[in-house]
């Protein structure tokens, strides 16, 4: 392959960093350790075709990395030939994008299953780098404005929940207050009475009208 012959007597240079460490063992092992498709296959548990594929795709991303891309991207070129990470693109082709076209045709304003912030934006930065332009960049305030609304409605289901418990703990307690003001009430009715005071008693019987008018005539 070319790329082994381009490599081969050459010193290996460090990794960049946008190729994996999985990837960049595979491609030394080709290019400077002059391994073959079937040895590297046997250490790395792969087909040839998948090794090959891999030192391919490691060839383009230096390509990308050092200036010295060997073609010229265009829409139906595979997204090997961005030069993007490893992590972004089995993203991509686990949403059925496999050529730059379907990038860009991809809604980004949008949730993308397994597509996060730094995601996408190191596919809008390849693609830019390309020659691209993806539409959403076009449409960046709105997908900005929807991204934070999104991060309000979070914050005020969050803050929902938490005003729920705390009026639950309210009620709760005032459930507590009541039943022990209950019990004091009941405590304080049931206690002895005092006695009630008793008329003073005369001895004999009471006096008759009569006997009480002649008593203030003396």
């Amino acid at each position: 392959m070319r790329s082994r012959a381009r490599y081969s007597r050459r010193v290996a240079s460090p990794k960049p960093p946008a190729i994996d460490e999985r990837g960049w063992e595979i491609f030394t092992a080709y290019c400077h350790k002059e391994r073959s498709f079937d040895e590297i296959g046997r250490d790395f548990h792969l087909s040839p075709n998948q090794v090959r594929r891999i030192v391919d795709e490691v060839d383009a991303q230096l390509g990308r990395v050092r200036g010295t891309a060997p073609k010229l991207v265009a829409l139906e070129s595979p997204l090997e030939d961005l030069g993007l990470s490893v992590r972004t693109r089995n993203a991509l082709h686990g949403v059925g994008c496999h050529t730059v076209d379907d990038a860009l045709r991809l809604d980004l304003s949008s949730s993308v299953r397994g597509l996060g912030r730094k995601t996408k934006s190191e596919l809008l930065s390849m693609l830019e780098r390309a020659g691209f332009q993806h539409p959403s960049l076009e449409e960046q305030p709105i997908f900005e404005i929807r991204i934070l609304e999104r991060s309000l409605e979070r914050m005020q289901s969050r803050l929902d929940r938490a005003l729920a418990v705390v009026a639950k703990e309210i009620r709760f307690v005032k459930e507590r207050l009541h039943k022990k003001m209950s019990r004091s009430g009941k405590k304080a009715g049931t206690g002895p009475k005092a006695p009630k005071a008793e008329a003073p008693q005369r001895d004999g019987p009471a006096p008759s009208p009569v006997d009480q008018y002649r008593g203030e005539g003396k």
